[in-house]
């Protein structure tokens, strides 16, 4: 049987969606991910949606394993052949997106190459039904990961201002944004990494300080 997890959120219980994750993230952002759409794991899925052939499927995942071997053993070009020719026979094998972005990480490839490639592996892994679709364990792991590893690259090029030279095509800001949002849809999955990442670049959070300091500091000068 499937199971959820789910959590009763008072705050949300009149409002939008949308409303209700904005409260969530500014008042309690540690349990923002909890009161989000809750994530089903349902062992009765595959574990890839697109590849439905047991016999196809080992065989990626053959593959897969060997290139992993060689990156391990540091073997990094040859990992990278192994890849892209996976993803590019096997377009619509997520997981192989998701390795061949780590390969390209560990190359020090461009971001551009990285994001293109994890953000295809979300594309093919997230449910496309519904937010609250069940996802299989290995599909909400692949998840987990490349939201995390997606939200860690943008927020670094948020840290560092080189958006536009990966052609993210956003202000700073809007990478900040963007890099908290796949933070929190990774912890939604079971990130505890991108949990953390997602209250520490979260926005909302960081706006109410701002509310409450400038409140303060009125109080303080008004008194004086």
């Amino acid at each position: 049987m499937p199971t959820t997890t789910t959590t009763t959120d008072p705050i949300s219980a009149d409002l939008s969606t949308n409303d209700a994750t904005v409260l969530t993230h500014l008042f309690d952002p540690e349990s923002a991910s909890a009161a989000a759409s809750a994530i089903t794991i349902d062992p009765t899925l595959p574990s890839d949606p697109h590849i439905t052939s047991p016999t196809l499927l080992e065989s990626l995942r053959a593959t897969e394993l060997r290139a992993i071997r060689l990156a391990e053993a540091n073997d990094l070009p040859q990992a990278r052949k192994i890849l892209t020719d996976l993803t590019l026979s096997s377009p619509d094998y997520a997981s192989g997106f998701n390795n061949l972005a780590q390969v390209l990480r560990m190359l020090e490839a461009s971001p551009g190459e990285v994001l293109a490639a994890l953000s295809r592996a979300i594309e093919l892994a997230v449910p496309a039904s519904s937010s609250r679709a069940g996802v299989s364990a290995r599909q909400a792991n692949l998840l987990a990961q490349a939201y995390t590893q997606r939200g860690a690259l943008l927020y670094m090029l948020f840290k560092s201002g080189g958006g536009g030279d990966v052609g993210v095509g956003v202000d700073g800001e809007q990478l900040e944004m963007a890099a908290s949002k796949d933070f929190f849809e990774g912890g939604r999955y079971g990130s505890e990494v991108g949990r953390e990442m997602a209250v520490r670049t979260n926005p909302y959070a960081r706006m109410c300080g701002a509310i409450v300091r400038e409140a303060l500091t009125r109080d303080y000068e008004g008194g004086s």
